[in-house]
């Protein structure tokens, strides 16, 4: 009996446990925004943007929990500190840390990742050159997307589908207006049977956006943290092999 719990001991000693030394809290978008940000189940948020952050928080010995909610309401908790972060577009913030080199650069160096959103048509000869107000209307993009105010103020007409996914039926069933997606995601409707032979997609980005890690300036977690956690992100995203695997993953 005792040489049996000697055994379980030393199995238990030896067991591969993350010992978080800290855990902080990061309000990510409650939308579909696949493959980098998504609700697999209610309050259960997956994707990219998430494992990217994920990991890397690990190597510092600190534990994400993120909290699915609105864009804007999410802003407003890491403005009164009552979150430690979010990822989102970079904002302007006496409140908020951003890399130094946020507003600097077109690619700060410690984005998480740069994401364009396209436009995918019907078959036609269209072809997007830069000018918004020459997108075929309705324009359908996912419900919550802070692009919208971008097409809302030239007065275009906006139809809000509840994802990706449902847009790019709309688009098929009615043969008229457009899709703004991400890139990735429009490669593989150009990858799907059911739709590669009846759509184009645009080369040219509506818009692309860096996505951040952005902490509030009344974060418990040390500023000096803040920036490894910042280089800990951009070392695995600009090396070769970890977004393969990331990508693929989804």
């Amino acid at each position: 009996m005792k040489r049996y719990f000697l055994i379980m001991l030393i199995c238990f000693l030896l067991s591969p446990i993350t010992a978080w030394s800290e855990s902080i809290v990061i309000s990510v978008e409650n939308r579909e925004f696949y493959p980098f940000f998504f609700l697999e189940k209610k309050d259960m948020p997956r994707g990219i943007l998430l494992d990217m952050v994920k990991d890397g928080l690990t190597p510092l010995g600190i534990e994400a929990k993120f909290k699915p909610l609105p864009l804007k309401r999410g802003l407003k908790m890491v403005e009164r500190g009552s979150v430690d972060a979010i990822i989102a577009p970079r904002v302007k913030n006496d409140n908020f840390l951003l890399p130094d080199d946020a507003f600097k650069n077109d690619l700060s160096a410690q984005r998480i990742l740069q994401i364009d959103s396209v436009v995918v048509t019907y078959k036609s000869d269209y072809e997007f050159l830069g000018d918004i107000k020459t997108l075929p209307t309705p324009i359908r993009i996912t419900l919550g997307d802070p692009i919208e105010s971008l097409f809302q103020q030239q007065g275009l007409s906006i139809d809000d589908g509840a994802s990706g996914s449902h847009n790019i039926k709309k688009l098929m069933r009615d043969k008229k207006g457009c899709v703004i997606t991400t890139s990735l995601k429009a490669m593989t409707w150009l990858d799907d049977p059911n739709f590669k032979d009846n759509i184009d997609v645009s080369t040219e980005p509506v818009v692309s956006r860096s996505y951040f890690l952005i902490f509030s300036k009344k974060t418990g977690l040390a500023q000096d943290k803040v920036k490894l956690v910042w280089n800990e992100i951009a070392k695995n995203r600009d090396d070769y092999i970890y977004p393969i695997k990331l990508f693929t993953a989804y």
